[in-house]
């Protein structure tokens, strides 16, 4: 019994110092919770996905299409394996003032061309 009697002491003992080292500075702080109060959260910064595939889309004048190579007035573009949507008219006029300019709307995906549609432009 006597036995049994210290066992209890010593675990009330251990209770007690753990409750006091919760209360001292530089120990662990565990506040009690108050009925009724929810915990908040902080709230998280949501960021944007990282865009898997950037699109771009050019408009330029084109002066002529050869051999499977697009000439603008910026520069030239290979035509090779590229979706070209060619949407003009096809002129038969004698005169080059009569006939109308030609535009390119490019489309890049991830900097490399995969589609062009040529259109007229009046």
């Amino acid at each position: 019994m006597r036995l049994f009697g210290v066992i209890l002491i010593a675990v009330f003992l251990a209770g007690v110092w753990g409750e006091a080292g919760a209360l001292t500075p530089g120990g662990p702080r565990i506040s009690p919770a108050v009925k009724g109060e929810e915990v908040r959260k902080e709230p998280e910064v949501k960021k944007s996905p990282a865009p898997a595939n950037s699109v771009r889309r050019v408009t330029k004048l084109v002066k002529r299409i050869e051999a499977g190579v697009l000439y603008t007035e910026t520069g030239r573009y290979s035509l090779a394996g590229v979706q070209v949507l060619d949407l003009t008219k096809s002129f038969q006029a004698a005169g080059r003032e009569g006939m109308p300019q030609k535009t390119a709307e490019m489309t890049f995906v991830n900097n490399l061309l995969k589609e062009v549609v040529i259109r007229q432009r009046q």
